[in-house]
């Protein structure tokens, strides 16, 4: 795969966008799914019920900060699966180094700093609502499922993940009963749109002209700064929706030698 050439990289209001479509082998692909799910469906209630401070809710929350890439903070890990997130690594840094060089014109042989972390959501109504990731250069974002999937043999044979598996069988099943009743709200064309938007004045351009839609099924690889606002319309598909991240810096002289802690 010659991902150099393949990831294009559009200047939408003057702003780097790189867009790619990576099939990645099934086993790999279901397999960092259970990898998010293990992380994502644990934590997902708990992750923005902070208002009572208990410490129950705050060490959930906690939980729900984590680096895929930090090998050794994940024991609960199985050797299979850090060999995969391993393998994912080398794909998406080959992506990241080809969107910089691209984008900002920066050596591909940069050292680069990266968090990786998952988006897990379950079906019917939940969203990401607007943000944009503080400090951080870059966004990468692949798109491992849309919704619409319920039986991975992975799953079922392995018997690795079994809320995931119940979780799913029960979407479908309310899925099919939301269907009959409102049927235009669920088959919805608009379901998990992630909408792309522009923070910076442009005093003649027309808000339409500075937010941009993507809508992305399985496979969908998408680059672009940190800065960029972003949020998705309401999942209403059946099935989870998972896409995995990763937040990178450019590390560079002024930014991580020059500095020191003010007193």
């Amino acid at each position: 795969m010659n991902l150099h050439d393949k990831l294009v990289v559009e200047h939408e209001w003057t702003t780097p966008i790189g867009s790619i479509d990576i099939f990645l082998p099934e086993i790999l692909r279901q397999t960092l799914i259970v990898i998010l799910t293990k992380q994502g469906i644990v934590f997902t209630e708990d992750t923005y019920n902070k208002v009572n401070n208990t410490s129950e809710a705050l060490k959930n929350f906690d939980n729900k900060i984590y680096n895929l890439f930090d090998y050794a903070d994940h024991k609960e890990l199985t050797v299979n699966e850090i060999n995969t997130l391993k393998e994912f690594e080398k794909i998406a840094a080959k992506l990241i180094r080809t969107y910089i060089a691209k984008a900002w014109g920066l050596d591909e042989d940069s050292v680069i700093k990266a968090r990786c972390f998952g988006n897990v959501q379950r079906p019917f109504g939940r969203r990401t609502a607007p943000h944009f990731h503080h400090a951080w250069d870059g966004v990468f974002v692949h798109y491992l499922t849309v919704g619409e999937e319920f039986n991975y043999p992975l799953f079922e044979k392995q018997k690795t993940n079994e809320d995931l598996v119940t979780i799913t069988s029960k979407a479908k099943q309310g899925r099919e009963m939301l269907d009959a009743q409102d049927p235009q709200a669920i088959n919805s064309d608009f379901s998990g749109d992630l909408i792309l938007l522009d923070p910076r004045p442009a005093i003649k351009m027309p808000y339409n002209n500075k937010a941009k839609t993507v809508k992305p099924k399985v496979g969908t690889t998408l680059l672009h700064p940190g800065y960029l606002w972003h949020e998705t319309q309401t999942h209403t598909k059946a099935g989870i929706r998972v896409a995995i991240v990763i937040n990178f810096n450019i590390e560079n002289r002024n930014w991580d030698i020059l500095p020191t802690y003010l007193v």
